[in-house]
């Protein structure tokens, strides 16, 4: 045995996540990924700040830092608002530190970036950072290149990371199953605190209920009440984004006592700005290659990337998707597709919504397991 095998064997006895790893060649890494300049692990510095993040609290430390700096005047974010007792989506300018802690947070409810946060951006006067779905930025980025104003409005784009998003009726779902008799829901926090995390409702009778996020993201995860459009899109870290900021699902994170979030700057002035907040100790990071970034998306970045297996799946269900990568596709990818695409299109019937509300959460999650399982094949 030779020294550099045993300490190869030595490093994986040390790391057994080790043994689990894909491998991240230049190929793939451009695929995913795109163009980059930097790879970084990071959390907000402020204990505050992270408090009631999703993750580590990038996204509202360095908006604060922008804001304070006076680089920008505000920063295009989303909030949830609950409407006649349902959570929904609202987008917002936010213009000081305590308008981004109230939009702090995941919310896995669909957008419609085109009709309400494209206007809100042209009417506010000064110069703005926004926050932005991969599609939604690419979006944004046609509509600045067609409007020499809006360019110069918008000094950068952070972009959050995407496996896909889901109907209100998947929100509506889960928050019917939390409330109690005589109670109206009066607020709703998706996924907070550690690791896999935990979401909260509010009611107007003064209680709480807290569950494991689980409660929603099996469901999520199944793509039961997916959006369609998602189905067609291969950008999972956001492509044209100046920053870029997501979960980590490392293993090796796992224990790790702070909730990082995973960074990839872009651009030049992203990169000029993150670098600026770390230096301010703003933001704590650690640069890290970009294959630990590929490896906390290990699944749902190449799933979501393989347009070919979703276009080939879709031809026995009836969907039409266009293949925009052509890969491909082994037989566990195409069946992995093919189980996205039927729940997608069972959760669009009424027979549909009411099997997958009636079916027990235990049979769900092994479904869940079977389909992770050959995702990791």
């Amino acid at each position: 045995m030779t020294p550099k095998t045993t300490e190869k064997m030595a490093d994986i006895l040390r790391n057994p996540s080790r043994m689990l790893r894909k491998q991240w060649g230049a190929e793939k890494v451009h695929k995913y990924i795109g163009n980059f300049k930097k790879s970084w692990f990071a959390y907000s510095s402020s204990e505050k700040v992270r408090e009631k993040a999703a993750s580590g609290g990038v996204i509202t430390a360095l908006l604060s830092y922008l804001l304070k700096e006076g680089e920008i005047d505000g920063a295009l974010v989303c909030r949830s608002v609950i409407v006649d007792g349902k959570v929904r989506p609202q987008f917002f300018i936010a213009e000081d530190e305590n308008a981004l802690l109230i939009a702090q947070g995941s919310k896995y409810i669909a957008v419609d970036f085109n009709q309400d946060a494209l206007p809100l951006i042209r009417e506010f006067k000064g110069r703005l950072a926004v926050v932005a779905l991969p599609c939604d930025t690419t979006h944004l980025r046609h509509a600045c290149e067609n409007d020499p104003q809006l360019k110069e409005k918008v000094s950068q784009v952070i972009t959050l990371f995407c496996g896909h998003n889901s109907r209100p009726e998947l929100t509506d779902l889960v928050t019917r199953k939390l409330t109690k008799r005589n109670a109206t829901l009066t607020g709703f926090h998706y996924r907070q605190g550690h690791w896999r995390g935990s979401l909260r409702a509010e009611f107007d009778n003064g209680k709480q209920v807290e569950k494991p996020f689980s409660n929603f993201s099996v469901y999520q995860n199944l793509y039961f009440y997916c959006q369609q459009k998602c189905h067609h899109c291969n950008d999972h870290t956001g492509y044209h984004g100046d920053i870029s900021v997501g979960d980590i699902w490392s293993l090796r994170m796992k224990e790790n006592p702070i909730k990082h979030n995973a960074v990839i700057t872009r651009t030049p002035v992203g990169a000029a700005t993150f670098q600026r907040a770390v230096d301010a100790d703003v933001i704590t990071a650690s640069p890290e290659r970009i294959d630990e970034i590929c490896e906390g998306q290990a699944r749902s970045m190449p799933f979501h990337y393989n347009t070919s297996a979703r276009a080939k799946a879709g031809k026995l269900l009836g969907i039409k998707i266009k293949d925009t990568v052509y890969e491909r596709v082994r037989w566990n990818e195409f069946l992995v597709a093919w189980i996205v695409l039927f729940n997608e299109k069972l959760s669009r019937s009424s027979g549909g919504q009411k099997l997958i509300r009636r079916t027990p959460r235990f049979l769900l999650k092994l479904y869940l397991y079977l389909m992770k399982g050959l995702e990791s094949i």
